[in-house]
């Protein structure tokens, strides 16, 4: 009887210090899978949209950015084909996508773009051969999740073109305080970055402004949620990833008008080193009419440089054009032959190459 009490007193001694253990290791598996669970949420709606932005492009004339507001996006890009044969630039390929995935939504077919009003396509899109092109309309819209019960929540959904819309992921919060899950930066003339104001947004294709053209890089904030029932409180789990757009400035329209006019002035500095050894040439200009104003249809800008007195120029570099109002650009390739060399400038729409504008001064090297 002794032994019998000694053993049930030893047993309920261990089991009074192992229950507590491992409730307080339930406690933080419980606690691991649920902030788990939030950071998944968040990563793998980062990596969708991202896997789709970075391919973002077209043709010529189909715009990049078709819809940029704060909790939705909508752009062009030739991701998914059904073959090789059919689309062999596509980056994936499905023999069992519906054809109307597979290339540029039809404007028999154009309708309202999610969480707006604003219909699209108003025009028919082709590449250089005059086929259809091949680039779809992605769009990918946050609408607040009713099914949880909790404010702030939202289901991520993706549609290809007019076709039905998939859910990506749901449980997203998004604070109140900035309210948004997308947001938008401009490069401007300096080559400097800067946010768009979400006050200001949404921005669409057609913007009369060409401020769409001017989008470089876009940045998705996903904010995973989870509530923690020992502490009774949610917690977050933000996640930002920012995808720069390759294909900016590139897909401007193939409507122009008369040969860009000739640039206005094209000045020349010489930037040394305390020492007095010459570091790089800056090279600043104003943009021309068609840039900045309508038709907007100025694509880039060459930059020449020849020895002074020669007759024919050799292309240094070109700039796309920014819709902005003044250029910079710096020549680091110093020459290898030694004399005095001029720099000169053009502007180029899909129409020509406007004449060459000498700069205001000749740079002798060394």
């Amino acid at each position: 009887m002794v032994e019998m009490i000694f053993a049930v007193s030893i047993t309920v001694l261990v089991f009074s210090i192992a229950v507590p253990f491992f409730r307080a290791q339930t406690r933080a598996m419980d606690a691991g899978a649920g902030r788990m669970d939030a950071f998944q949420s968040a990563r793998y709606a980062v990596w969708r949209i991202e896997s789709d932005l970075r391919l973002a492009g077209g043709d010529i004339g189909q715009p990049l950015i078709v819809q940029a507001a704060p909790m939705a996006i909508a752009f062009n890009a030739n991701r998914q084909g059904i073959s090789t044969s059919a689309d062999p630039n596509a980056s994936f390929w499905d023999a069992t996508l519906d054809s109307l995935t597979a290339r540029s939504w039809m404007v028999s077919r154009a309708g309202p773009l999610r969480t707006s009003s604003k219909t699209y396509p108003t025009a028919s899109y082709t590449d250089p051969s005059g086929a259809w092109s091949q680039a779809e309309t992605i769009q990918y819209y946050l609408l607040p999740d009713t099914a949880g019960g909790n404010s702030g929540l939202y289901v991520l959904y993706r549609r290809v073109n007019d076709r039905d819309s998939t859910l990506v992921t749901r449980n997203l919060y998004i604070p109140t305080d900035s309210n948004y899950f997308f947001q938008y930066f401009l490069t401007g003339a300096s080559g400097s970055t800067s946010a768009i104001a979400n006050g200001t947004l949404p921005i669409y294709w057609d913007d009369s402004l060409g401020r769409a053209d001017s989008i470089t890089a876009v940045r998705v904030r996903a904010t995973g949620r989870y509530w923690d029932a020992r502490n009774r409180q949610n917690v977050y789990r933000n996640l930002f990833v920012t995808v720069k757009l390759r294909s900016a400035f590139r897909l401007l329209t193939t409507r122009c008008g008369a040969v860009p006019a000739t640039p206005d002035s094209l000045g020349v500095t010489v930037e040394t080193a305390p020492a007095g050894q010459k570091l790089d040439i800056r090279l600043d200009w104003s943009g021309v009419a068609g840039d900045s104003t309508s038709p907007r249809d100025v694509r880039e800008y060459v930059l020449y440089r020849r020895v002074s007195g020669a007759s024919t120029w050799t292309a240094l570099a070109s700039r796309p054009a920014r819709r902005a109002s003044t250029y910079r650009y710096q020549d680091f390739a110093i020459p290898l032959v030694a004399g005095t060399y001029e720099y000169g400038l053009a502007a180029r729409d899909c129409s020509g190459l406007s004449a060459v504008r000498s700069g205001t001064a000749t740079v002798t090297f060394p």
